[in-house]
């Protein structure tokens, strides 16, 4: 007779593994939570749920909610560490609470039967995971802004977990998982930001003729010139079936591989004789999606191909590439690409267009070179923190999946 398979995760720390190491117990909600419907409380903070920080106070949402501050005597106390099912469900419906408020009363506040028996970070993890959202389609109901849950039938269902000790270890490796998440994304969105503000201020504006921000040694005005004096299409078809690879343009990434943006057997059938030819120094945008950024430059250092839809441009010498390609991902030059694309379903930006396009230059190529790597360095460092927040957001998608039964 074969060995009934143990309630056990498929990884464990070492201290809970081996031939004595404790099964996860199954029980059911109304088991493991209660409700709580404590008022009374008007002066405490009222609380709202979001998405990414759980309850935090109204104010901070971003959005100016009304409520009537008469009512807020009804409204519900909320400890830290308890939890909150409420009527939208971009988190599965739940949201966990860091602080103490007061919320809603449509709202059902949750804590633990017993004491000292369950992890507040171990539980987090499971009721925000995306394993336990699925499981809630179930039982949840429809209502007009999304979907919702009642404690009735979130006590139905039964959750897996081992004593207390093993879940505060997952706990706070959770815990602190998610503070490296928190911090990659900080400092990603600090770069961002630092990027805008940086590209506003060493650009002139509205046709000035010096930037705010400038590196020493340079004093020449800079002018307002037309691309039509710096720039000539190029993009000969493949006519011969070059072997090249096919590439294509993508709004955040610029140029990438074709099979990373769409599935290999919809690539097969493509006719390649019809693809336009982009060397390397040169430009290739989508007259559809320009006006989200859709422009790339090559800096492969190889010859590929790309969609005939695509337009390609060859820029002067007298332009820095990086300098240039810095520009147009600027607020200022996108601002007049919807200026200047035509159509009524879909705008597109042609080639006779773009060239009427405004484009602040500086005739020193040591300038132009300056600012160009400045931005190339910072955006470099926008890709590196973009990738460890990847990483670190696939490693605790695979943690979920083989720590948790």
């Amino acid at each position: 007779m074969a060995e009934e398979k143990k309630n056990i995760p498929k990884l464990r720390f070492r201290e809970f593994t081996g031939d004595n190491a404790n099964a996860w117990e199954l029980r059911r909600a109304d088991e493991i939570f209660k409700t709580i419907s404590d008022k009374g409380h008007p002066d405490l903070t009222v609380l709202s749920a979001s998405q990414e920080h759980g309850m935090i106070p109204r104010n901070d949402v971003g959005v100016d909610i009304k409520y009537d501050k008469k009512n807020t005597a009804n409204y519900k106390r909320v400890k830290p560490e308890q939890f909150v099912i409420h009527l939208r469900s971009f988190q599965g419906g739940f949201a966990w609470s860091e602080i103490e408020g007061i919320t809603s009363p449509a709202y059902t506040v949750l804590d633990y039967k017993e004491t000292g028996k369950y992890s507040f970070d171990f539980w987090k993890e499971v009721l925000t995971s995306p394993n336990f959202i699925k499981r809630l389609e179930s039982v949840t109901y429809g209502i007009r802004d999304g979907r919702s849950i009642s404690f009735s039938d979130f006590s139905t269902l039964k959750f897996s977990s081992p004593e207390i000790r093993e879940q505060q270890k997952i706990g706070s490796f959770f815990k602190h998982l998610d503070e490296l998440i928190t911090l990659h994304q900080r400092m990603l969105d600090e770069y961002k930001t630092l990027k805008k503000t940086m590209l506003s201020k060493m650009f002139p504006k509205n046709g000035e003729k010096y930037p705010e921000l400038r590196f020493s040694g340079f004093t020449d005005a800079w002018e307002l010139r037309k691309f039509e004096n710096f720039v000539k299409k190029s993009g000969a078809k493949n006519k011969n079936g070059g072997n090249f690879p096919a590439y294509s343009v993508s709004n955040t990434l610029g140029l990438v591989p074709q099979t990373e943006q769409f599935e290999e057997s919809r690539l097969s059938s493509l006719e390649k004789k019809d693809y336009r030819i982009v060397r390397p120094d040169e430009f290739a945008y989508n007259p559809a999606r320009i006006n989200v950024g859709s422009i790339a430059f090559n800096n492969t250092k190889k010859t590929v191909i790309v969609s005939s839809l695509y337009v390609i441009l060859k820029m002067s010498e007298v332009l820095d590439n990086e300098f240039v390609l810095q520009f147009i991902k600027s607020d200022e030059f996108l601002k007049d690409v919807k200026r200047k694309t035509e159509g009524s379903v879909r705008e597109y930006l042609f080639f006779a267009n773009f060239k009427n396009i405004n484009f602040p230059y500086i005739s020193n190529l040591k300038e132009q070179q300056k600012i160009g790597s400045f931005f190339r360095n910072l955006d470099e460092l926008i890709t590196l923190h973009q990738r460890e927040l990847e990483l670190l957001k696939t490693l605790k998608k695979t943690m979920l999946q083989q720590m948790f039964v």
